[in-house]
């Protein structure tokens, strides 16, 4: 399938591993450059941008810093942000 984003710079949230590891890996499937922001990275993200144009950055998105840092270093290296996939959050415990 074709989606038209090739090329197309996407900036997706949580993805070292589960639903945001599978955005990552589908965007660069339809040509994307995918800056992605993680905690902590993992041998399946790093695979990923060692055959594709996925810059992983180490970033804690719940400090006011790192948003900052993951835009950031997306303008920087490709100049701009066509897709932004928030996969992150957090909720307290109900009772």
């Amino acid at each position: 399938m074709d989606l038209q984003l090739k090329d197309k710079v996407a900036v997706v949230t949580g993805a070292s591993k589960g639903i945001g590891l599978a955005v990552v890996e589908g965007l660069v499937r339809e040509g994307a450059r995918v800056v992605a922001g993680s905690r902590t990275s993992s041998p399946e993200l790093q695979a990923l941008a060692a055959e594709h144009d996925v810059t992983v950055v180490a970033v804690d998105l719940s400090t006011a810093e790192g948003p900052e840092t993951l835009v950031r270093t997306a303008v920087e290296r490709h100049g701009r942000i066509d897709i932004l996939v928030n996969n992150v959050g957090a909720a307290e415990p109900r009772a």
